[in-house]
């Protein structure tokens, strides 16, 4: 197949165009070029800022089988990969957030947050408010797309390799003695792997499905498990900051519970490591090399 993915030159992009070439897939990467990808002559490359609309246009000069946006964060993007797409693509998968549900709780699930009746007031981008702005994106698709959209909701994706070193963080804070703080070490929080994450949007593509789906590891874990995993693994023990401070907070810190529940994943046949399988590994190599 023909396959555009937008973005996809890191993190878990790079996972996901890696299973497509397995696949004998024929990918090309749309993209500003910031970044190296690695993949050589395996790939064909498109050089381009989406948000310049003249040039995204220009830049698309074939139908594609398959796209992929994993750098779409707001309503006039999505609205302008329309105008773009619109009989031009079979098939369209949108990487959306947990962030997209306003409330947070422990059983997130796909109609609390329904695009369709949902009433977009004032539009916002992604610096103003990421979750705001995921929502919008995901109505703009549903109200100009004439092609099929999958918009995937995932929460935190963690790595050894990721490059907002979210993770990081928490692991060289605690090996460090760095105090971290949280509201709540007994809030429950959804992750995937960005192994997993790949995995979802490969799988999906081949799914008979569109709509909004979460993608989740299935048992989410406490933050406190979360701490102690990275405890035992590093030998130290972790300071909760007693102050909340700008520089101290940990970028998972939330007041209650926050995750997904992935009855709809699971139901196409898709099933995703536990977070207890990957996360000492991750944390491991991060712990070896840090």
């Amino acid at each position: 197949m023909k396959i555009l993915i937008l973005g996809g030159s890191q993190f878990f992009g790079r996972k996901l165009v890696q299973l497509l070439l397995e696949n004998n897939d024929e990918v090309t990467l749309l993209n500003r070029g910031n970044h190296a990808d690695g993949f050589g002559e395996k790939i064909k490359r498109i050089i381009c800022d989406r948000t310049d609309k003249t040039a995204f246009e220009e830049a698309i000069k074939q139908d594609y089988d398959l796209v992929f946006d994993l750098s779409c964060f707001d309503f006039e993007q999505a609205k302008h990969a329309c105008e773009v797409f619109n009989g031009r693509v079979k098939k369209y998968l949108f990487t959306s957030s947990i962030s997209a549900y306003v409330e947070r709780n422990d059983h997130l699930s796909e109609e609390q947050f329904n695009p369709l009746d949902f009433e977009l007031a004032n539009k916002v981008g992604r610096k103003e408010h990421y979750g705001e702005a995921k929502r919008q994106a995901e109505i703009s698709f549903i109200k100009f797309a004439t092609f099929p959209v999958t918009s995937i909701r995932l929460p935190v994706i963690v790595d050894a390799e990721d490059y907002s070193l979210r993770l990081q963080r928490h692991v060289n804070s605690i090996k460090n003695g760095l105090p971290l703080y949280f509201d709540n070490l007994q809030g429950k929080i959804s992750f995937i792997s960005a192994d997993d994450a790949a995995k979802t949007l490969f799988e999906l593509a081949g799914k008979d499905f569109s709509g909004t789906i979460n993608a989740a590891s299935a048992k989410p874990i406490t933050l406190q498990r979360f701490i102690e995993i990275i405890e035992k693994i590093t030998n130290s023990k972790f300071i909760l900051a007693k102050q909340k401070l700008d520089n101290n907070v940990s970028p998972y810190n939330n007041t209650g519970d926050w995750c997904l529940h992935c009855a709809k994943l699971q139901s196409l046949g898709i099933k995703l490591q536990e977070i207890e399988d990957y996360l000492p590994g991750m944390v491991e190599s991060i712990h070896r090399t840090g």
